[in-house]
């Protein structure tokens, strides 16, 4: 299916693995290990119910072979400037304490079977939170719309320009935000040059876990360096929620943006 690119305005700022979380539970802490990690999620607050409750939850182990062709989809994603702003506006890099997180303006869309979502905002996780035939990659960037979610795993491999300026500009510390220059960043560069996902009904990956998003998993991963991998594992340290059962929820495939019916098989 054709995709027609456009342009939009992307900035800089980072949320936790997954759907921009409108709604609101109430905050309780929360993180990737010990007493307060994914096992105990749960039990943190009453609004995390879903996190151990939940019978369709997010990240998933994919197989080579999905059930069949799913719902037809459509990005709207172009190049971006990175500028200071507030709040709705265009911001800066910002370390949430859980992962790197680019917050963007309205205008880069999605567009499935379901609706048409605003893109909010992308994320990283170390490793990938998603797995293919029980494996990790080393990297994973979730483009979080309203009730759906983009999900690109990175391999080694030539480095990517994007992440470049991304490394250069990190926040000094946890729960800092970095202003950019006015760069460009080309959300190309994060996409596969094969066009063809897996696509399930999930989850939030992080607290509250909120259910009914819809995922789109590319099933060939983007490369970037191992210095640039490295260094985004130096600074997520893990932060990827253990894959969970699928409780008879089917996998289906899907091409997109030129891709054909050959590429999701």
């Amino acid at each position: 299916m054709k995709t027609k690119l456009i342009t939009a305005a992307l900035a800089a700022s980072f949320a936790s693995g997954a759907l921009a979380q409108t709604g609101s539970a109430p905050h309780a802490h929360w993180d990737y290990a010990g007493e307060h990690g994914p096992d105990h999620w749960a039990a943190l607050n009453p609004a995390y119910a879903p996190c151990a409750e939940g019978k369709a939850q997010s990240p998933i182990d994919f197989t080579k072979v999905g059930d069949g062709i799913g719902n037809s989809w459509k990005l709207n994603y172009g190049i971006t400037s990175l500028q200071i702003a507030h709040q709705e506006q265009v911001s800066g890099l910002l370390d949430n304490g859980h992962t790197i997180q680019v917050t963007v303006e309205k205008g880069s869309t999605l567009t499935t079977g379901r609706d048409t979502y605003q893109l909010k905002q992308f994320h990283f996780h170390t490793p990938s939170e998603h797995t293919f035939d029980g494996k990790h990659l080393p990297m994973e960037v979730h483009f979080v719309h309203q009730s759906a979610v983009v999900g690109v795993l990175f391999a080694e491999g030539p480095a990517n320009e994007n992440l470049s300026k991304l490394i250069a500009n990190f926040p000094a510390a946890k729960g800092q935000s970095a202003v950019l220059p006015a760069e460009k960043l080309d959300l190309n560069l994060q996409l596969p040059a094969k066009k063809a996902a897996y696509t399930y009904m999930g989850s939030l990956t992080t607290p509250p876990c909120t259910e009914n998003v819809e995922w789109f998993v590319f099933r060939e991963p983007v490369r970037a360096s191992r210095e640039q991998l490295s260094a985004f594992a130096a600074r997520l340290k893990p932060n990827n929620r253990p894959v969970r059962p699928l409780h008879g929820r089917s996998i289906g495939t899907t091409a997109f943006d030129g891709g054909t019916k050959e590429d999701a098989k």
